[in-house]
């Protein structure tokens, strides 16, 4: 599940560098050629660029979480919590196959980000 996972992420990586470097259907070298346009519509260009960008950093963070995952299992520790060390459930893992945290200790590290904003 984890290398189908992996596999589906990097080739959406691949689609969505090539979507984040364009603006508007030109790429970014090309925008000092192009006439000046409306501002409404470079600023819808640049937040759609910037969501792109976002959600590429999310991918390839998962990407780095599937491998820590594939390492573990190589390591035997496939499973554990990486906090208190026990047993992530079943259901937790088949929900979210990279989770590095129990459900308990990854509800406290909400809670931790939380109080701190």
């Amino acid at each position: 599940m984890l290398l189908d996972l992996r596999r589906k992420l990097t080739n959406n990586i691949g689609h969505l560098q090539e979507g984040a470097l364009k603006t508007g259907g030109e790429t970014v070298n090309d925008l000092s050629e192009v006439a000046a346009e409306h501002m409404a519509e470079r600023g819808s260009d640049n937040f759609a660029q910037d969501l792109m960008i976002r959600i590429l950093q999310d991918c390839d963070a998962e990407v780095c979480d599937i491998n820590r995952a594939l390492e573990k299992i190589e390591m035997g520790a496939y499973g554990l919590c990486e906090d208190c060390s026990e047993p992530i459930s079943r259901k937790r893992l088949t929900a979210l196959p990279f989770a590095r945290l129990c459900i308990e200790c990854k509800r406290e590290e909400e809670r931790r980000l939380a109080a701190r904003q």
